[in-house]
């Protein structure tokens, strides 16, 4: 499933960056990260809804935590390794589009689990977070949205994915 995949492939996309980021020359370690950079992209790529956004196994619709997920693994896969820019454009654009209108996102009702079973606030503003990690631009009701949520919790995660999207979004009065 998308998770497994991930759990093999995202360590692999991290080590990667290191190397390259710090100039380590382990020429073994990069050739075979690239191998398996490689197996991963196309299996995690293959998990992709046909109605867009990523779900377990492929499935319809897609669940939109883990499309957030995923998107901020192939956004830091795309400094190692050649990534669809137009696919992380449309995961993007999926997210996007199931924003509810105040600030918060349409849930999957035929999702898998819910994600941990994490409450709406904790799933809203790690997607925000995660679009704001990304570098998305326009999801300013989302982050106050996430901001306003987590100055009425004593939730640490909550406080630090609204802190961190605000940073993000260039709100750092927030």
């Amino acid at each position: 499933c998308f998770e497994q995949a991930s759990t093999a492939n995202y360590p692999n996309v991290l080590s990667l960056d290191f190397l390259e980021t710090h100039g380590i020359a382990q020429p073994e370690i990069t050739r075979r990260s690239r191998e398996l950079l490689a197996q991963g992209y196309a299996r995690l790529t293959g998990y992709e809804s046909p109605t867009k956004g990523y779900e377990w196994f492929g499935g319809d619709p897609g669940h939109e935590a883990l499309t957030a997920y995923g998107l901020m693994q192939f956004r830091d896969m795309a400094r190692v390794y050649e990534v669809d820019q137009a696919m992380i454009k449309r995961t993007a654009e999926w997210l996007l589009a199931r924003r509810d209108g105040r600030g918060g996102y349409q849930r999957n009702a035929k999702a898998l689990d819910s994600f941990g079973s994490a409450p709406q606030d904790i799933t809203d503003a790690y997607i925000t977070w995660a679009l704001s990690e990304s570098g998305q631009e326009g999801i300013e009701t989302e982050i106050k949205h996430a901001v306003a949520q987590a100055a009425k919790s004593d939730d640490p995660y909550l406080i630090a994915l609204a802190a961190a999207a605000a940073l993000n979004g260039k709100q750092e009065a927030e």
